[in-house]
């Protein structure tokens, strides 16, 4: 919260789905202990009081650092409309980016754990671990169903474990999608994500460098290799039209749902 453009309106406050804003010395402040970093908060404040942590000035200094990979979300399709996936390869190449990789790759290793496991469980009720932020709202304001949650990596961490197979423990992993609570699963699993960009710290950083991505020639696609049915976890009902697609069983029941 940036405590001097916070104008007392309390929308915030009225806003937030799990109520973790709280007023301290005279100004909305974020509830840690119980914030899901769904980012409606900042969608609905009307002052830009509240901001997403801005992290390109570490992404720019690991790209310095080391051979750095990029985990690209499957949503640049519709974010970056006017460009191809080639041209996007090309623009991050242009940052100093060593490879670009599609987050999908890890959809489609957690969509066949999850086909593999399921047969196992005890009957019941069994939720994805996919969204970070349900995970959060689960472990902060549901802990008793805390035994439900799959043990299963998120796609993103299960794709940055994948490129670090590939590539070499020792290189740089950065996230680029249009979730901010990414940027908690970096701070949580430093091991395996050092940075998580949105799209619009993206699109900073290619103006600070006057790159247009649909300006370019394009380049090589993504590495290792292209994802598969992974590509539509971002869809609601994506996560399990990628299983059904390869899943026999026949005695499971999937459901999807929006929202908290």
């Amino acid at each position: 919260t940036e405590a001097t453009a916070c104008q007392d309106c309390y929308k915030c406050i009225r806003e937030c789905p799990v109520k973790a804003i709280k007023i301290e010395q005279g100004r909305a402040a974020i509830v840690e202990e119980a914030c899901i970093h769904c980012g409606h908060c900042v969608a609905v404040c009307p002052v830009g009081a509240k901001r997403v942590r801005q992290d390109v000035l570490r992404a720019q200094q690991l790209v310095r650092l080391k051979k750095t990979y990029v985990s690209l979300a499957p949503s640049f399709l519709t974010e970056f409309s006017d460009c191809t996936e080639a041209q996007m390869v090309a623009a991050l190449l242009a940052l100093g980016f060593a490879g670009v990789s599609e987050t999908a790759l890890g959809a489609d290793c957690v969509s066949a754990e999850t086909v593999r496991l399921l047969p196992t469980l005890p009957a019941g009720v069994h939720i994805s671990s996919a969204c970070p932020t349900i995970v959060e709202l689960i472990k902060k304001h549901y802990p008793a169903l805390q035994q439900t949650v799959m043990s299963v990596l998120s796609p993103l961490l299960t794709h940055a474990k994948i490129l670090r197979e590939t590539f070499g423990a020792d290189i740089g992993v950065v996230f680029i999608g249009p979730c901010i609570a990414k940027k908690k699963e970096a701070d949580r699993y430093p091991q395996l994500l050092d940075v998580a960009l949105t799209f619009d710290e993206l699109r900073h950083w290619f103006a600070e460098r006057e790159i247009v991505p649909a300006a370019l020639s394009g380049a090589d696609g993504f590495v290792p290799a292209k994802a598969a049915r992974g590509r539509l976890y971002p869809i609601d009902g994506g996560m399990i039209a990628s299983i059904k697609q390869d899943c026999s069983t026949t005695d499971q029941h999937y459901m999807s749902f929006s929202g908290m």
